[in-house]
């Protein structure tokens, strides 16, 4: 077969056979080298020289050419229809066959790929020429180097498997866009984009390296993270599952460890060895933090953003918040709270934002915020809005917003209660003038992540611009945890 061939070894686009083909950002392990090839079409009026004579006075030369120009199969058979050879064309897409003179033949020739073509040649004299053009209507697909019985995935559909020396084809891609995957029990997964296939196309000696891997799955708690040897291998998803690739040749012992705040780690030896693996890890909460009180003589208990500060004399120190970033109690983690109390002001009457469970890295927490009367709030001030951040994206309203009925001003302080209790959180505030005291209301998180949420720590920050005081900050946690 002639041909239009390219090689072009690790390139993520070919363009000359109007095939394009990605190479995923998560593809790990696999070398791309390949072939692309296209078979030349044939002029009509391309010269035919003929590579043989006839053997005898009664036999005459029929030379069947093929457009475009490839081995495809010929069968030759009588005006009954019953074959009389069957072979292959040559490098040329052409053939030759000596038959008896005077007589009419039927011709069909195939090629993967491409539609049947058929014809009739005429009455045979010394030598005849039958044109045969096939159509294509598919691309092909041939991929070597893979493990014996890897399957072969198009658009999720399996399509064919690799024989034991690694070679796998398909003969019958529609043209377009298609997804490629392999996968073997012993082997990483490879995925790969087929783009812009054209019908007569060949992607040939397609070598595919893959590596043998571990296929872990680790069952535990939501955004867990779980690690080979202390190094990070990925995080448990919203479905309590995480699919690991490890590399490896053979068995060989590691050790698994699987950490998350407000659980005790886990970790433990494993002998590993290529092929699927499911490993179910159950953590036990730490002990809950000690309660805490701070009257804010020193920020020394806290992780707190430059635009803190501590106002007042110093004897009567307070601290000021200000500021989108937020502020943490170090080294404190809790999950049920008998009570927090804390006073505030506010300073220009926009109101004050506080955290409740924000993990470590303060990534993920329950947000409340507390609008003032010069609040600019979209939903109106004198309301309580609660809030969720997680995976540290900007706050997402998740509570209906509650009417606050005290009266907030600038010159009056505050005391804020709360309670946790699970993944309810009910708030109070009561005027510090009049002593009057509201309920907030609860709200109890019911999302299917919320076991992203069981355990944190304590903060405060400025949600809208607003600048507020706190003072006398008491925490006293369910000891009994």
């Amino acid at each position: 077969m002639i041909t239009l061939k390219h090689s072009i070894p690790f390139r993520p686009i070919f363009s000359l056979a109007f095939i394009w083909l990605f190479l995923p950002s998560q593809v790990a392990f696999a070398q791309r080298q390949y072939t692309v090839e296209k078979p030349r079409e044939r002029s009509s009026t391309e010269r035919v020289v003929f590579k043989s004579i006839p053997a005898q006075p009664s036999k005459s030369v029929l030379a069947i050419v093929l457009d475009p120009v490839i081995n495809g199969r010929i069968v030759v058979k009588d005006i009954a229809g019953r074959i009389i050879e069957d072979f292959s064309a040559d490098k040329d897409g052409q053939a030759e066959i000596q038959l008896p003179r005077g007589k009419t033949y039927l011709v069909e020739a195939s090629f993967p790929g491409y539609l049947n073509a058929s014809g009739k040649a005429r009455a045979l004299k010394t030598s005849e020429i039958i044109r045969l053009k096939l159509t294509p209507k598919f691309a092909t697909l041939v991929l070597s180097g893979l493990p014996a019985k890897a399957e072969v995935f198009i658009d999720d559909q399996p399509r064919t498997t690799a024989d034991q020396t690694g070679m796998a084809s398909i003969n019958d891609l529609k043209p377009g866009d298609h997804s490629l995957l392999i996968r073997h029990p012993e082997y990483n997964d490879y995925t790969d984009s087929l783009k812009g296939l054209e019908a007569g196309t060949s992607i040939a000696n397609w070598r595919i390296s893959l590596a043998r891997v571990a296929k872990l799955t680790v069952q535990g708690p939501v955004g867990a993270t779980v690690l080979i040897d202390g190094a990070m291998q990925g995080k448990i998803r919203d479905d309590g599952t995480v699919r690991i690739d490890y590399e490896l040749d053979r068995a060989v012992e590691r050790t698994i460890g699987v950490e998350l705040l407000g659980f005790q780690p886990w970790s433990r030896r494993e002998i590993l060895a290529p092929g699927p693996r499911t490993i179910t890890v159950k953590l036990d909460p730490v002990v809950t933090s000690a309660g805490w009180t701070d009257f804010f003589s020193t920020l020394s208990q806290w992780s707190f953003p430059a635009s803190w500060e501590l106002v007042g004399d110093a004897r009567n120190k307070r601290l000021r918040v200000k500021g989108a970033q937020l502020g943490l109690l170090k080294d404190k983690t809790y999950r049920d709270i008998l009570q927090i109390n804390f006073t505030i002001w506010l300073d220009d009457g926009k109101g004050a934002t506080w955290a409740v469970r924000a993990d470590k890295e303060g990534r993920n927490y329950y947000l409340f915020h507390l609008a003032g009367p010069n609040s600019t709030h979209p939903d109106g001030p004198k309301r309580f809005y609660t809030y969720l951040v997680e995976d540290g994206r900007e706050p997402i309203e998740v509570g209906t917003p509650i009417p606050i009925l005290t009266e907030l001003n600038q010159e009056a302080s505050y005391t804020i209660t709360l309670e946790v209790t699970g993944h309810k959180i009910q708030h109070w505030i009561t005027s510090n003038i009049s002593g009057q005291k509201d309920d907030l209301g609860f709200w109890e998180d019911g999302r299917s992540t919320k076991g992203k949420f069981l355990y944190g720590t304590f903060g405060f920050r400025s949600l809208a611009g607003e600048v507020f005081t706190v003072d006398d900050f008491i925490l006293e946690p369910v000891t009994s945890q």
